[in-house]
Order: C-alpha cells, then sequence, then structure tokens
C-alpha cells in the first residue's frame, strides 16, 4: 500500500465505529476504507454512496451487479474488487465464475441481457471503446431508462473505486 494506514486511535472519533463495522462484517480489515477514513468527510459520503448503490430496492439484481463489477475490476486489474464480488457472483450463480467472464464475448454461458450488460459495461470501462447508441439499444430490451441510468452509476462507481484501489496498490492483497 503506497499510503500507511493509521493506527486506530489516529482515526477520527465518528470514523473508528464504521472500520470497526467493515472489519466485522468482512472478517478483515479492508485497506480501501483504512485510506479514506484518512478523509472522514470523503469517507463518509463514499460509504453513503455505496450503501445507495448496493440498497436492497435498486431495480438492478445483485447477480446483474456483481457481474459488472467483477468485469469492471478485470478491466481495472484490481484483484481486491475481483476477489470481494466473485464471491458474491458464486454465491448468486453456481454456473459462472470470473475466469469465464475474461472471454465472455466467446463464451455461451451468459444469457443475452448479461451480454447486453458486459458490453456496456466494456465500453465504459475500456477506454478505447465507446457507448454506442446500439449498447442503449440493446439494454432496453431488458431496463427501462431509468434502470439504465442505475446499471450506469453502478458501472462508473466500481470504476472509480477500483481505480482508487490501483493507485494505492490495494489491488493484490486485501488484508
Amino acid at each position: 500500500m503506497r499510503v500507511p494506514k493509521l493506527q486506530p486511535s489516529q482515526y477520527s472519533w465518528f470514523i473508528r465505529p464504521f472500520l470497526w463495522l467493515l472489519e466485522r462484517k468482512q472478517n478483515k480489515t479492508l485497506k480501501p476504507a483504512q485510506l479514506l477514513g484518512r478523509r472522514p468527510k470523503l469517507f463518509i459520503s463514499m460509504f453513503l454512496l455505496y450503501k445507495t448503490i448496493n440498497r436492497k430496492t435498486s431495480p438492478i439484481k445483485p447477480y446483474i451487479h456483481a457481474l459488472m463489477s467483477v468485469r469492471v475490476a478485470q478491466l481495472n486489474q484490481c484483484g481486491f474488487t475481483i476477489e470481494h464480488d466473485s464471491k458474491v457472483l458464486r454465491s448468486l450463480k453456481e454456473r459462472l465464475n470470473k475466469d469465464k467472464l475474461l472471454d465472455w464475448q466467446n463464451c455461451s454461458d451468459f444469457k443475452p441481457q448479461e451480454c447486453a450488460v458486459l458490453a456496456y459495461t466494456d465500453a465504459i470501462t475500456d477506454s478505447s471503446l465507446h457507448v454506442t447508441d446500439r449498447h442503449i439499444d440493446q439494454l432496453r430490451c431488458y431496463y427501462n431508462d431509468d434502470e439504465i441510468v442505475e446499471l450506469t452509476t453502478i458501472i462508473v462507481f466500481q470504476n472509480m473505486t477500483t481505480k482508487f484501489n490501483a493507485a494505492f496498490d490495494v489491488c493484490k492483497k486485501t488484508v
């Protein structure tokens, strides 16, 4: 990690309980949370955004969310997120694993809806690609415009967090 973590007593008094809860829930210390904990306002803002994007009432199914998250992490080479979200992906759908996502275009295991989402995810994440009207038209077969906005927000958030993790070299190890 390029920026050292603080001692627990060095974090703001209202950040410490969040870090403790995250560690308890995940059974490990999350380095990205420790880094953000250095800046309490950023930590709280990111935490609230994360909770909003991952809310139970989201119109995006958890499986699709995990599928997009793992794909973004693969493209951004963030092992931390690949490991974390692959567990979610495996628990939701036994038929897929993260390795099939590496070459999803040539894998017959993906349904048309999943392919539309993955193509859109790739177009947003890979800077050599561009989002086209075709991407949106394919998504409209399965999602309304509000849901497409939600899909886009999830992808953009994952891009932000995986790039944050990569910048601080937390992508290789989770503890």
